[in-house]
């Protein structure tokens, strides 16, 4: 198994993105802007495919899911489509009634939506409705559906699960939360009867699927320093299954993989990332907190870095083929060589920030945009 997890993350590269006890966010912007791109290689060449525009604007929260033969997708104002991955026509184009706050989450059966009123909106493989349920608070991440299960986790972060069937509330899990936690919007890894999340406080669980019932909780960074914004050491980004471990990323902490089993750790590094990271048979690749771009190999040694981004906010990366797709504040995606990191290649989209990773299915890939389209390009 290569890899597995609902992925969502996004925030912006000097993060000072907070919230006291569940409260509101902030997210850093400098005025300074970006460095100038270095010159790309051309050793990818990617070709732009189709373009398509939701209607409204996405986000932190929105990210394009690509199943098999088509590409899912939400915006703001309730709109959730489903697109042909080869050409970007609609299979189905449907309004929810309410605007969302996170979306979409799909097994390629039922899409699944948060709204900002703090419910979720399920719909069959037809765009119809298939059952609406009450959260209680909002939804901070895109919901994860596999195993006849949708996660979602909620802005007191809590994690609740729901049957993919009816929508009914089957468990929810809890922790203490220190004073301070990111407003992140982290996404859930899911494999047959687990799931992996990410916590406050850097902390990594495991949940039954049937139940909820933990099956480790462990520490994938330790919050250090005198005062409690120096001590934010949330798990950013969506926690990735490869083989039999689970990597993740933390602000202000570290990265590292784990045994998924278990929950020790295979090797760990001091590190602080914004937005999580994407993980191969190579190892982990992630930009840290100043924009610098790393890469791992599997026994968490340093294997290069793109040091060329100062400023351009990026968001998660996505490896695909022998490249390494990352979107920016100007959104563009740069296409880096996985071999060694240097740019290969830039494409542009509508000129509106890349908050959410990537998807691929095949040698396609899709990116959404904040300014709310859908650009897809074939990578050689």
């Amino acid at each position: 198994m290569r890899r597995t997890g609902h992925r969502m993350r996004h925030a912006a590269a000097a993060l000072a993105a907070l919230a006291a006890l569940g409260g509101c966010s902030l997210f850093g912007s400098s005025r300074t802007p970006p460095d100038p791109l270095p010159a790309p290689s051309g050793a990818i060449k990617p070709a732009p495919m189709w373009t398509a525009a939701l209607g409204a604007r996405s986000g932190i929260g929105f990210v394009p899911v690509a199943i098999g033969d088509s590409v899912w997708a939400a915006a703001q104002d309730g709109t959730v489509v489903r697109l042909d991955v080869d050409t970007g026509r609609a299979t189905w184009r449907v309004s929810v009634g309410k605007p969302l706050s996170a979306g979409v989450g799909t097994d390629g059966t039922t899409t699944v939506v948060a709204t900002r009123d703090g419910s979720l909106v399920a719909l069959d493989a037809q765009g119809a409705t298939r059952w609406t349920a009450p959260v209680g608070a909002e939804v901070v991440s895109a919901p994860a559906v596999a195993d006849g299960t949708v996660l979602v986790r909620t802005s007191d972060n809590r994690v609740v699960a729901y049957d993919t069937d009816n929508g009914k509330r089957r468990w929810q899990y809890q922790r203490q939360n220190p004073p301070l936690v990111l407003r992140n919007s982290g996404g859930i890894a899911m494999v047959p009867g687990l799931a992996f999340i990410g916590m406050p406080g850097g902390r990594m669980v495991a949940l039954a699927l049937g139940s909820g019932a933990p099956r480790w909780d462990v520490p994938l960074a330790q919050p250090r320093g005198t005062t409690e914004l120096e001590r934010i050491a949330d798990v950013v980004g969506s926690p990735l299954v490869i083989g039999r471990e689970l990597c993740a990323a933390s602000y202000q902490g570290r990265v590292g993989c784990l045994d998924a089993a278990t929950g020790a750790p295979v090797w760990i590094r001091d590190f602080s990332s914004a937005v999580g990271l994407d993980v191969d048979n190579r190892g982990v690749v992630l930009p840290d907190a100043n924009d610098v771009v790393h890469a791992f190999d599997r026994a968490g040694q340093p294997a290069w870095q793109q040091k060329g981004f100062a400023r351009r906010r990026l968001a998660a990366p996505l490896i695909v083929g022998s490249g390494v797709a990352i979107g920016d504040v100007e959104g563009n995606v740069l296409w880096l060589s996985r071999a060694d990191g240097t740019l290969a290649a830039v494409t542009k989209t509508d000129g509106k920030p890349i908050v959410a990773p990537p998807a691929a299915v095949g040698s396609t890939l899709v990116v959404q945009t904040s300014g709310g389209t859908l650009h897809a390009f074939r990578v050689p």
